[in-house]
C-alpha cells in the first residue's frame, strides 16, 4: 500500500503504513509516542473534512466504539482532533479480515463457519443490547487477530438514516451483499434483526464461498433480496450440517419476524447444532462399536472353539450356533432400521416439508426443501412420493418465475425459447386478454414437454431439461387461467369491449389511457387475419388523437 510521509504525525502518535481505506477515512498503523505501543488510527479523508454531516457520522461512530467493551468488537482507545483533520485510536488487529480469508480459502469448514459465526453473534448480541444496530456487517468489517478472535469493527453507519444508510452502501456492491429486505425498502423499521439477515448472508459465504445472492448490477442485487428465495446453503456445501442450513434460512427470511427472535438465540442454535452433530457422530461410533463387538466375539468363539479337543457327542443344532445367532442378529437389526428409516424418519419429515409447503411465503419453501430433497431421494416409493415432487415442481416454478421477470425488467434476452414465447404470452394475459394466452401457455407447455413414448437424442433431452422449469411455470398459468375463465372464450367480444372502453376515454378527455390501450391492440393483434376489423377500427381511432 501506500506510503505517508515520513514521520508524519497526527496527535500523540506517529503514524506509518496505510493499513486500510474505508468509507470516511484512513486507517494507519501507528505509534503511541507516549509509551511507544503500536494502535491503529482511523483518520477522517482530507476531502470530507468539510462536510459536515461526514464529520458529525465520524464523531458518531467514535461516540458509539466507547459505549461498547467486549472482545468481539474492536476497541477504542481515544479520539480527537489535530487542526482540522479529526482520528480516533484502536487495536491494532494484524491477522487481516474475514474477507482476505474467504478470498484464500474460498470455503470455510463447517466447525469453523460455526466458531466465526459464534462469535460475531456474541459481539451483536452486546451491540444490540446497548441499543446499536451495525447496519453493514460484511467479511470486510469483521477482522480476525492471529489468535483467530474476531473483532467486529467500522460502525460508521450504525444508527445513521435510512437514506444514509442505502447511500453509503451504494458505493460497493460487497455492501449490497449482505442489505436485508428492510434496509432496502424502508418498510419496516431497521432493527437488531437486520443484522441477522446479515450474518445469514456472511454464514451463507463461509460455508459456499460466495453469498447467497449474486448479480450483474447492484439493481438486480437489490431486487433479489427483496424477492428471491435464498438457494440452499447444501447445494454448494453438502457436509454442511441440515441444521445449520436451517438456521442460516431463518436467518434469511424476508419478514425480519420470521427471524430469530435475537442474536442471543442464535448463539442458542448454534449451540444446539454442534450438540445435535455430536450426538449423532455418537450414535454412528455407537453402531460401529457394536457391529465390531459382534465380530470380535465371533473370532474369539472361533479360536476358543479350535483349542477344544474334538468330541464325539451329538452335534449342536445349527439354531443354536454362534453364526446363525450372530446372523439373526444382524437381520434383526438391519430389519429394525429399515423399519425406523420408511416409517418413522420418513413420517417426521413428511410433517415437517408439509407445513412449510402450506405456507404462502416462498421463504417458507426454502426451510424445508433440503427436508423435501431428502424425501424424495431417500423414500421414492413411498406414500408421499407424489405429492412431494409437485411440492418440488412448486418450488422450481416460483423460482422461474422470479428469474424471467427479473430479466424482463433488466431488459435481458430470453434465454431459450421456451422462455421466449413464456415472455409473449404474458404479454397477452397483462394487457388482460387472457383467452390468447391461454393459448400460448398451452402450446408452450405442449412443445416443451417430451412425449414419454417418443425416443429422443441427448442433445434434444438437455433442450427439455432446460425448459422444463417454463414448461411447467406455463402449465401452472394455463390451469389458473382456465379456471377463472370458465366458458368465457370469446377473444372477438374481449377486443371489442377493450375498443370501446378506449373510445368511452376519448369522451372523457383520457387520452393517454385510451392511446396505451388502442396502440395494445394494434401490436398484439395486427398480425391476426380474424381481427382485421378490430384492428382497422382501432388504428382509425388512433388517428383521430
Amino acid at each position: 500500500m501506500s506510503q505517508p510521509t515520513p514521520q508524519r504525525r497526527i496527535g500523540p502518535f506517529v503514524l506509518a503504513e496505510e493499513i486500510g481505506v474505508g468509507g470516511m477515512g484512513v486507517v494507519y498503523r501507528a505509534t503511541y509516542e507516549k509509551d511507544g505501543s503500536e494502535m491503529a488510527v482511523k483518520v477522517l479523508a482530507p476531502d470530507l473534512v468539510a462536510d459536515p454531516k461526514v464529520e458529525k457520522r465520524f464523531i458518531r461512530e467514535t461516540d458509539i466504539l466507547k459505549k461498547l467493551r467486549h472482545p468481539n468488537i474492536i476497541r477504542l482507545f481515544g479520539a480527537g482532533s489535530s487542526k482540522t483533520q479529526r482520528f480516533y485510536a484502536m487495536e491494532l488487529i494484524e491477522g487481516g479480515t474475514l474477507d482476505t480469508v474467504l478470498r484464500e480459502q474460498g470455503k470455510l469448514t463447517w466447525e469453523q463457519a460455526i466458531d466465526y459465526a459464534m462469535q460475531i453473534a456474541k459481539a451483536l448480541e452486546h451491540a444490540h443490547n446497548a441499543g446499536i444496530v451495525h447496519r453493514d456487517l460484511k467479511p470486510g468489517n469483521l477482522l480476525i487477530d492471529q489468535d483467530g478472535v474476531l473483532k467486529l469493527s467500522d460502525f460508521g453507519i450504525a444508527r445513521d438514516t435510512q437514506a444514509t444508510a442505502l447511500t453509503q452502501a451504494g458505493k460497493t456492491v460487497g455492501t449490497m451483499n449482505y442489505m436485508a429486505p428492510e434496509q432496502i425498502t424502508g418498510k419496516d423499521p431497521v432493527t437488531g434483526r437486520t443484522d441477522l439477515y446479515a450474518l445469514g448472508c456472511v454464514l451463507f459465504q463461509m460455508l459456499a464461498g460466495h453469498p447467497p445472492f449474486q448479480a450483474e448490477n447492484q439493481a438486480e442485487l437489490l431486487f433479489k433480496h427483496l424477492d428471491d428465495v435464498p438457494p440452499s446453503v447444501h447445494d454448494f456445501n453438502p457436509d454442511v450440517p441440515i441444521w445449520l442450513g436451517n438456521l442460516i434460512n431463518d436467518l434469511l427470511a424476508k419478514d425480519p419476524a420470521d427471524r430469530p427472535h435475537d442474536a442471543l438465540a442464535v448463539q442458542v442454535i448454534l449451540d444446539d447444532v454442534k450438540e445435535r452433530v455430536k450426538k449423532k457422530q455418537a450414535q454412528q461410533a455407537a453402531t460401529a462399536g457394536g457391529e465390531m463387538t459382534v465380530a470380535g466375539a465371533t473370532v474369539l468363539a472361533n479360536k476358543q472353539k479350535k483349542k477344544r479337543k474334538k468330541t464325539t457327542g451329538p452335534a449342536t443344532p445349527f439354531f443354536e450356533q454362534t453364526w446363525f445367532l450372530v446372523s439373526a442378529l444382524v437381520l434383526l437389526l438391519v430389519g429394525a432400521f429399515v423399519y425406523f428409516r420408511y416409517t418413522v424418519s420418513e413420517g417426521r419429515l413428511y410433517a415437517r416439508v408439509s407445513r412449510g409447503m402450506a405456507s404462502a411465503t416462498p421463504g417458507d419453501w426454502a426451510v424445508v426443501e433440503s427436508d423435501l430433497r431428502r424425501l424424495v431421494d431417500w423414500y421414492p416409493d413411498g406414500p408421499h412420493i407424489e405429492e412431494a415432487k409437485l411440492w418440488q415442481d412448486q418450488i422450481v416454478m416460483h423460482r422461474e418465475k422470479q428469474r424471467i421477470h427479473t430479466s424482463v425488467r433488466f431488459g435481458r434476452e430470453p434465454r431459450n425459447e421456451a422462455e421466449r414465447s413464456y415472455r409473449e404470452a404474458f404479454k397477452y394475459e397483462e394487457f388482460g386478454d387472457r383467452i390468447t394466452a391461454l393459448e400460448y401457455y398451452d402450446a408452450l407447455y405442449e412443445l416443451w414437454t417430451p412425449d414419454p413414448t417418443a425416443t429422443y437424442t441427448e442433445k434434444e433431452l438437455k433442450r427439455y431439461e432446460a425448459a422444463r422449469p417454463t414448461a411447467l411455470l406455463a402449465k401452472s398459468k394455463a390451469e389458473t387461467i382456465r379456471a377463472i375463465l370458465g366458458e368465457a372464450t370469446d377473444r372477438v367480444t374481449f377486443i371489442r369491449e377493450r375498443i370501446d372502453s378506449a373510445e368511452a376515454q376519448i369522451a372523457e378527455g383520457s387520452t393517454l389511457e385510451a392511446k396505451s390501450t388502442l396502440e395494445s391492440v394494434v401490436t398484439l393483434y395486427g398480425r391476426l387475419e380474424e381481427f382485421k376489423p378490430l384492428v382497422r377500427r382501432a388504428r382509425e381511432l388512433l388517428e383521430e388523437l
